[in-house]
């Protein structure tokens, strides 16, 4: 067996039930880090997160990225869902923490596979969305700024992700 400590990325090097050193072993066609001692298995499950078209008259709301991936670029409002959250949930709260305004969410766009910059898997999730009454967008802790854009006019994206969710917003409203 392959240790786990050889290993580069995220894998589980001790086993979190019982605290013995994790092995690599085979099982159901992966190599996955597996406690030889209890059988646990590591399954390295993707991260889940959702992104927002959020639609204005001037425009779809993006967001510069005051942090890393993406510092500088534009994006739209989303994030982590979190282990209590129901997507929908965590999507509305995510707007409300990157650009301050409280969101409606009118439809589910697509559920996308995305891999990361490391290698890691995850679920991507896309609403459309729109302003609820009142709300005007500002920058929120992770945004240095935000801005309306039309389709055709849209600032470098820090994920192409946001790029088929907009796409996608685009088609189903004949864009």
């Amino acid at each position: 067996m392959e240790d786990v400590g050889t290993l580069s990325g995220m894998a589980a090097r001790f086993c979190q039930e019982c605290g013995t050193r994790m092995e690599m072993r085979p099982v159901e066609g992966r190599e996955v880090p597996h406690c030889p001692s209890c059988g646990f298995i590591a399954w390295r499950n993707p991260l889940v997160a959702t992104m927002v078209v959020v639609q204005t008259p001037a425009g779809i709301v993006l967001g510069r990225r005051d942090i890393e991936p993406g510092l500088g670029l534009w994006c739209l409002p989303g994030g982590f869902v979190n282990e209590e959250e129901e997507p929908r949930d965590a999507a509305i709260r995510e707007c409300a923490e990157e650009i301050r305004a409280r969101v409606e969410i009118d439809s589910l766009l697509d559920v996308y596979h995305i891999t990361r910059g490391d290698g890691r898997g995850m679920v991507g999730i896309a609403y459309a969305g729109h302003l609820a009454d009142g709300e005007s967008p500002s920058a929120g802790s992770e945004t240095a700024e935000v801005g309306t854009f039309r389709v055709g006019e849209l600032p470098d994206l820090a994920f192409a992700s946001h790029r088929r969710a907009i796409t996608e917003w685009a088609k189903d409203r004949g864009g």
